[in-house]
């Protein structure tokens, strides 16, 4: 979590929404503000972070979450990791009369000023005031070195040792000290926005869940085993339970598919080992179809994508131009993209993704088959895939899915 200077003054968060919001039509900007207030709040109450109030401000270019002072080092964490925050400031709030503003704002330089300190105020205003910013910031600054004449302050406006920022919106002015950034911004998580993450138990598919997760989507991972193991379900939830603290939800539910007798019956009957990853693939795809396209499976009706954790840099059992060139091959079961969010980035990249999600991610033994020397003949696969009559084990590791719910 980043570093912030509690006051006892402040009562309330300002938090700014990601630019990238203000760059939607009116009618999408306003949705995704209020979607980015209510996930705030769901994320407030699943810690047990209790706010007082919450509201938009007029040009709803802000948005205040009011705390007792007590809470709001817990409620900074929630909002660490809610997708569609640009920056937030622990602040105070006050009218905007001249005479207030100051009063609050030597209150607050009373607490993080030091002797021999140099400091700067930072105005912002909007709204009509018989004042610019440029005389809030000479009126304030000269009542604060009078005020605390005996700390022998200095005014530095290029490098100041403390700065403390002033804005009036309107009918009520902020002061603060801390303009926190979002490690994350993108855009809050909207549920209409369904997508289903395929996962192997590979960290770069739950990466890949993450990423468009970020993008304001909701996810419904599907985890299929390619092993006996029976510790790789422990391991996955383990894994996906780090990502349920970015999203506003109490819970998480997974289902989890067990392939691997499909798989058998596959390098059993197939002559050519090299198409083994390419055929699991497929299979893959079949079954999300088939699931996608169930009418009793409600959670799934408007899904508009599936992710694949796919990358260009070989860090997996299965050959990256594999998997790229068997995605070609999804048409045969359905017309839902396949995402693979993370192709752009490279190895260090994903490392320090990996990382700012969660330290306790681990890397899993996901696959016992572990082919090697894998290649793909996209007619051949289409033929083969066919030949193969796996319908039936498909009906049957269907019927055996399994639910779990992460909290």
């Amino acid at each position: 979590m980043n570093d912030i200077k509690l006051l006892k003054s402040y009562n309330l968060i300002k938090i700014n929404a990601s630019p990238e919001i203000w760059l939607k039509s009116m009618k999408v900007r306003i949705r995704m503000l209020k979607t980015l207030m209510n996930n705030i709040k769901r994320g407030l109450n699943k810690a047990q972070v209790k706010f007082n109030k919450y509201q938009l401000s007029k040009d709803s270019s802000r948005i205040f979450f009011f705390f007792k002072n007590k809470d709001i080092q817990a409620a900074a964490r929630v909002l660490d990791n809610i997708f569609g925050i640009e920056s937030y400031s622990p602040a105070l709030r006050t009218s905007d009369n001249i005479i207030n503003i100051t009063k609050r704002t030597i209150e607050v330089c009373e607490e993080i000023l030091s002797q021999n300190d140099s400091f700067a105020l930072r105005v912002k205003r909007s709204g009509v005031h018989e004042y610019t910013s440029l005389e809030v910031a000479e009126k304030v600054g000269k009542a604060v070195l009078e005020q605390l004449a005996h700390l022998n302050l200095k005014v530095n406006l290029s490098n100041p040792d403390k700065t403390i920022f002033i804005e009036v919106r309107n009918d009520f002015s902020y002061v603060y000290t801390d303009i926190v950034k979002n490690y994350w911004g993108g855009l809050p998580i909207e549920d209409h926005k369904k997508v289903v993450c395929m996962d192997v138990s590979r960290i770069h598919d739950l990466m890949a869940g993450f990423l468009v997760m970020r993008r304001g989507c909701r996810i419904f991972p599907i985890l299929f085993l390619l092993t006996e193991n029976e510790k790789v379900v422990e391991f996955s939830k383990n894994n996906w339970k780090e990502v349920l603290k970015f999203i506003p939800l109490s819970s998480l539910n997974i289902k989890v598919i067990n392939i691997v007798d499909i798989l058998k019956k596959i390098k059993q009957n197939v002559n050519n080992p090299s198409t083994l990853c390419a055929l699991c693939r497929l299979v893959r795809f079949d079954i999300i179809s088939r699931m996608l396209n169930d009418q009793k499976a409600k959670e799934y009706d408007n899904v508009k994508a599936i992710t694949d954790g796919v990358s260009l840099n070989n860090l997996n059992y299965c050959s990256d131009e594999v998997d790229l060139q068997s995605m070609a091959l999804n048409y045969l079961f359905s017309q839902y993209p396949i995402f693979t969010p993370i192709v752009a980035f490279d190895e260090a990249q994903l490392k320090e993704f990996l990382t700012n999600i969660s330290r306790k991610l681990k890397m899993i033994d996901y696959c016992q088959f572990k082919p090697q020397n894998q290649t793909i003949d996209i007619k051949e696969l289409k033929t083969l895939y066919k030949s193969l009559n796996l319908n039936d084990l498909i009906l049957e590791v269907l019927n055996k899915t399994k639910l779990y719910q992460i909290s």
